[in-house]
């Protein structure tokens, strides 16, 4: 898989995350592989924890993110 063509995506069903390729049009996968352990991993990994994070999109905050260490 080249990484110059990989695309990160979200099932609305499952709310697996998928990592590969999507056709020319971006509607259809062509190869994907579940990364959801992993980009969940990165993502505690990139918060720091016990922290509120705001997600910005187009300059405009849209999400607040939560990291708490579970005990």
């Amino acid at each position: 898989m080249a990484y110059r063509n990989l695309k990160l995506g979200v099932s609305p069903l499952t709310k697996t995350v998928f990592a590969g390729r999507v056709n020319k049009e971006g509607n259809m996968w062509i190869d994907k592989v579940d990364v959801t352990e992993q980009f969940l991993s990165c993502c505690c990994d990139y918060f720091e924890k016990n922290t509120e994070n705001t997600i910005s999109a187009d300059g405009e905050p849209k999400f607040i993110i939560t990291v708490k260490e579970a005990k």
